[in-house]
């Protein structure tokens, strides 16, 4: 049956190809019918409009003898008989517009003058367009006849100029000519857009088509050249529905004709062809029948044999697994089978136990189980577990067992199949795993006691260098005395700085760094990374600088202290390994979904660089780029590394790119949350602070700023800024492009660098009259002092530029100097609690004691002391005291205690307020303080100004 289908669809297949090409073949020969049709039409109407064109070209001949007899008549007497013979031909032929003669050129014969009047006097070589100038020039030269193109006439419709030079003996006589009106020679000829269903279309001879639709030309029309005096006429016909359409008729019928034919063929081929398959089929399916039959009865053997074979394989090669059949009905069931891998598990030989109860291998106590078992697997296909089990020298051994039930052909159980396996060593390496995890932890809480212990040790005495170096410098020191204990102080921030980098990462690699979600001001924290390493860079003379994209939003939800450590840490990698030029962040969007925002940031620089093969080592902790004796930068390779922890810890990335003698770039990206203007911390931020001011920024609204800066960077900084304030700006990269603008606008202020080449240019070109009243703002490094011009000077900015800062500059100069943001620096450390707040300080150490009264001390508070925790309690029941600055670690009793002891004991009206001041920093400490009642927390080494806005918070409570 199959073949015959086969041999009918391979014989349709034949058969719809020929009739497909036969198909084919005559539409290509309808086509070439219906194009002969098309020509046939063309031509009576292409040979009209030739004839038609050549009768009104005759006349214009005419007009030349006419001129040639008349050229030498007076003018009045040429004008009487130009009229006489024009109104003849006007009158006698239709589709001419005008008749003109122009002596030398200049028209002053036209006929019918009264519509024309406008050509008499105007030149053929002035007033016409170049293309009919050519036009023209070409009639003299030839001294032949010459046609334009078919165009819009002035007056309105489609015409042609025709045009012949006359020439008396030889010379240059004058030009006639004769305006045609195309569509009525069009309609003289007979023409029609569509005529008898076919779309007719002309064209000149530069390829513009003037009658008819330019898609006529894009069917392969038929095409009829119509000649003209030096040009030609296209004329191009098609049928109306394009080639195809027009022969559809009798091409489908055809295809229907030879389809029933080919049908008919195939019908009888299959019907004669499938009477002799069904005989063939039935004798053949009687056949298979039998030798199927026989073939199932031999697969059924062969695969009971072999299903024999295989579960035999499987219980002699598994040695280390046991399988066990016990007959299931009987009471007590008995052992049916035992593999080799149970004689080895169990120590007993198969024949010992075939036929023996299986309660031979169990527990006493487990031999009720199994009524138990045999219950269950009536209900459950499988069962499986854990079991104690027993060996043939009585030794007790773990196993993880399965038992699986063997049905007969009714379906009922006869046996069950138990598969167990010995694991005693399993066991014993979950119980080494265990110790091995006890010991790991202990080893984690000896390493972070050993890390809490050293840095309270180290923090102690850096407190009394550092505390102490703060004092000394509130005080009048000479330059090289101040010099020494400004080393010192950096020598101890250095040290301290190192610790905080060891334990930060000691905080990473144990797993216990958090990552906080609360609201920030981006561009706080960008400020406040800047304003770390400013000092340094302002020492190596480096522009620092940030960019902010202007759809990056300032208020987020994210871990800012983290987030600021990265840029610190990038930042002062960037510093260290740049002489020159500039380190710039810039933070842009790399993806926007709902709330969430992926933003990018890039820390750039122009330093040194990083060989390639250096760039594997960047993020490894305690690793260095030079690892050589004589490197140049030190460091203790963590910072990279801290980076790299804390950007996975937020589900960030981060990598560098660098070019050696270039310099480097290391990218971040971190995802954040937008947060709410109400969930923004009341902070003294650029944003906090301009929605306070905003009346008192209103006034800087419509001004106009000219930034002058080498670095662009910096200065497209100082242009955001300007534009929070609603100022516009514009921006110079030199002085000479500065003086440029100067002289172009006006401005209300100028920003200059101080680093800015030429400025003595600058300067003089400010002195002149016209800019005496512009303020100018110098920023210059930390350190430097305002240029010569003081009287100019009006404001002097330090390198990085916040933009609080620039806004209180401003203010200053455009309106009210009490509105200006800026806080004095005198009164940063001027006391605003009470004088007469009591304060005890519990405190076992003898130098911290004496850094910490001599802080309070020039803050303008007087304190007790106490040694430790019962000394504290003591001074209590004598004498109530404001704030306590408890220590944690001290003798006989800590801080932790004391404060509990205090919070549980004292009354309401006589607790205290306590503030932890101690050296232990790690995660967890300070929760620990404040869990025991603690209002503030304080690391060691205390800072000046941390005590004072600590003390300022509880007044503030208060």
């Amino acid at each position: 049956m199959r073949k015959t289908q086969l041999q009918t669809a391979l014989l349709a297949i034949a058969l719809l190809l020929i009739w497909w090409q036969a198909s084919l073949w005559y539409q290509a020969q309808l086509i070439t019918d219906e194009r002969a049709r098309v020509a046939g039409q063309l031509d009576p109407h292409g040979n009209s409009l030739a004839m038609a064109i050549s009768q009104r070209l005759e006349l214009l001949e005419g007009l030349d003898a006419f001129v040639q007899a008349e050229i030498g008549s007076q003018k009045s007497a040429l004008d009487y008989k130009f009229e006489i013979f024009s109104s003849h031909i006007y009158s006698s032929t239709n589709g001419i517009r005008n008749l003109a003669i122009a002596p030398n050129g200049v028209f002053r014969y036209v006929y019918p003058a009264k519509d024309h009047e406008g050509m008499i006097g105007r030149s053929l070589f002035q007033d016409l367009s170049p293309g009919f100038r050519a036009d023209v020039q070409k009639a003299i030269d030839t001294h032949r006849l010459v046609i334009t193109n078919p165009h819009e006439m002035r007056r309105g419709g489609l015409g042609m100029v025709a045009r012949k030079a006359i020439y008396e003996n030889e010379t240059f006589w004058g030009i006639i000519s004769m305006t045609l009106y195309i569509p009525t020679i069009l309609e003289s000829a007979g023409f029609d857009h569509t005529s008898s269903g076919v779309n007719m279309a002309l064209r000149d001879s530069s390829g513009q088509v003037f009658f008819g639709e330019s898609k006529v030309f894009q069917s392969e029309p038929v095409i009829f050249k119509v000649e003209l005096p030096e040009s030609y006429w296209e004329l191009a016909g098609a049928p109306a529905g394009g080639w195809i359409n027009s022969v559809q008729v009798p091409l489908r019928i055809a295809q229907m004709a030879g389809l029933i034919i080919i049908l008919l063929l195939i019908s009888l081929f299959y019907l004669a062809a499938s009477r002799q398959d069904f005989l063939n089929l039935m004798v053949i399916e009687k056949t298979t029948d039998l030798n199927k039959e026989l073939t199932e009865r031999k697969r059924a053997e062969k695969a009971l044999q072999e299903r024999e074979l295989y579960l035999r394989a499987i219980f002699e090669a598994a040695k280390n697994v046991s399988f066990i059949i016990a007959d299931a009905r009987n009471q007590e069931p008995l052992i049916l089978e035992f593999s080799p891998g149970a004689e080895k598990t169990f120590g007993y030989k198969r024949e010992e136990v075939l036929g023996k109860p299986v309660s031979l291998l169990l527990l006493p106590e487990d031999h009720d189980k199994l009524i138990e078992a045999a219950r269950r697997m009536k209900e459950e296909t499988t069962l499986s577990g854990f079991i104690t089990l027993v060996r043939s020298s009585q030794e007790k051994f773990p196993a993880m067992f399965s038992v699986y039930p063997l049905l007969d052909e009714s379906g009922e159980i006869y046996a069950a199949l138990g598969v167990c396996i010995d694991i005693t060593e399993q066991k014993k390496m979950e119980e080494e795993l265990v110790l091995s995890r006890d010991a790991a932890e202990a080893s984690a809480r000896a390493k972070a006691e050993f890390t809490a212990n050293v840095s309270h040790e180290i923090r102690t005495p850096l407190n009394a260098v550092i505390g102490m170096t703060d004092l000394l410098l509130e005080s009048d020191l000479d330059p090289v005395k101040r010099d020494y204990v400004e080393t010192i102080r950096s020598s101890g921030q250095s040290l301290l700085c190192i610790i905080n980098e060891i334990l930060d990462f000691s905080k990473i690699d144990a797993r216990k760094m958090e990552i906080a979600n609360l609201p920030l001001d981006l561009q706080d924290v960008l400020e406040s990374a800047l304003d770390q390493v400013a000092a340094w860079a302002s020492e190596k003379r480096l522009e620092l600088a940030y960019v902010m994209a202007s759809d990056v939003p300032r208020k987020m939800v994210g871990d800012a202290k983290r987030l600021g450590q990265i840029l610190v840490n990038l930042l002062s990698n960037a510093v260290k390994f740049t002489e020159s030029g500039e380190v710039t962040i810039s933070v842009s969007i790399e993806k926007k979904e709902n709330k969430e925002t992926a933003l990018h940031f890039m820390v750039s620089d122009t330093g040194i660089g990083i060989s390639e093969d250096r760039m594997s080592r960047l993020f490894l902790p305690f690793s260095q780029v030079d690892t050589s004796l004589t490197r140049k930068y030190e460091g203790t390779g963590l910072g990279l590394a801290i980076s790299s922890r804390l950007v996975e810890l937020m589900g960030g990335r981060i990598w560098a790119e660098s070019k050696t003698g270039v310099g480097s770039q290391f990218h971040f990206i971190i995802s954040a949350r937008l947060a709410n203007d109400a969930n923004l911390p009341e902070k003294n931020t650029a944003v906090t602070g301009i929605n306070r001011e905003a009346e008192a920024y209103s006034i800087l609204s419509g001004k106009k700023a000219l930034i002058v800066a080498g670095k662009k960077a910096s200065s497209e900084m100082l242009a955001n800024h300007l534009r929070s304030f609603a100022i516009a700006s514009a921006k110079a990269g030199s002085v000479l492009e500065a003086i440029r603008l100067l002289d172009r606008e006006r401005y209300d202020v100028i920003i200059t660098d101080a680093d800015i080449p030429e400025w003595p240019i600058l300067a003089e070109r400010l002195n002149r009259p016209d800019l005496q009243s512009l303020p100018v703002i110098e920023v210059a490094f930390l350190g430097e002092k305002a240029r010569t011009m003081e009287a100019k000077i009006k404001a002097f900015l330090t390198k990085p530029v916040r933009e609080v800062q620039l806004g209180s500059a401003l203010l200053r100069i455009f309106g009210d100097k009490e509105k200006s943001l800026k806080p004095e620096r005198e009164n940063a450390l001027r006391p605003t609690g009470y004088l007469n707040y009591r304060i005890l300080l519990a405190e076992d150490n003898p130098v911290n004691q004496k850094v910490a009264l001599a802080m309070l001390k020039h803050l303008g508070y007087k304190a007790d002391v106490a040694v430790n925790g019962k000394e504290v309690l003591n001074s209590l029941e004598q004498k109530s005291y404001d704030v306590i600055l408890m220590d944690i670690q001290m003798p006989e009793m800590d801080g932790l205690d004391a404060t509990k002891f205090i919070r549980s004991s004292l009354p309401a009206a006589k607790q205290p307020r306590i503030i932890a001041m101690t050296a232990y920093s790690l995660q967890g400490d300070r929760e620990q303080c404040l869990a025991a009642g603690m209002d503030e927390y304080i690391s060691k080494p205390v800072k000046m100004e941390e005590l004072k806005d600590a003390l300022e918070r509880l007044v503030k409570s208060d």
